[in-house]
Parts: structure tokens; sequence; C-alpha cells
């Protein structure tokens, strides 16, 4: 990615970082507060950090496959060759007459017509 798109992209993760903290620790004060402990905030401010952290190296492997794709594209390649498990050489599926869904009626319609494989001449 380039310019400004990749700052928009991730130049959010320090916030997200940082509020998922606050609000885990601050969740856990007013809950410390609310029920008379002292120990929920802590547990709060470690559910924080672990749910930034998550979300910091789910953005860092999501940047490394950007960078790849990027040089991919730089070089001339198909970055996306590797997703779709195309092979040029296998034929092309084919219907039959016979694979053709068969025609739908109400139970108060008139019977379907029918085809015949081989019509009389």
């Amino acid at each position: 990615m380039k310019g400004m798109k990749s700052v928009g992209k991730y130049g959010s993760i320090g916030f997200e970082l940082l509020a998922s903290i606050g609000i885990g620790y601050y969740g856990g004060l007013w809950l410390d507060r609310h029920f008379h402990t002292g120990y929920i905030r802590w547990i709060g401010f470690v559910v924080g950090v672990y749910t930034g952290f998550k979300a910091l190296f789910r953005l860092a492997k999501q940047m490394e496959e950007d960078v790849a794709k990027q040089e991919a594209l730089d070089r001339g390649e198909d970055p996306w060759a590797d997703e779709h498990d195309t092979d040029d050489d296998a034929p092309a599926p084919t219907r039959d007459e016979d694979d053709a869904p068969a025609p739908t009626r109400d139970k108060d319609d008139a019977p379907a017509p029918t085809r015949d494989k081989d019509p009389a001449p």
C-alpha cells in the first residue's frame, strides 16, 4: 500500500492499543467501586493489554501480507495467484441435457411436458 492509504489503515493502531488498555483499566476501576473490591481494575488492565496487543499483531500480519502483495505487483507478478487454485489445463465442466433442472409445476396445473430423448421421425 502506498501513501495515505497505509497511513490511514495502520496509523490508528497506537490509538487502538491505548484505548483498549484504558477501557479495560477504567472499566475495572468502575467495577471495583461498584462492588467495593480492589483487584478488578487489574484484571481489566490485563484484558485490555491482551486485546490491544492481539489487535497489534493481527495488524502486523496484515501489513506483512500487504507488503508482500505490493512487492509482487511491483515485480509484475500476480500476487493473488496463490489464493485461487486454478488449473489452466483442466477442461471446463460441461452440462449435458440430462443435467438440466426438471420443470416445476403446481399441483393444480397441467402436467409439465416431457422431452423425448429420441423423437420419432
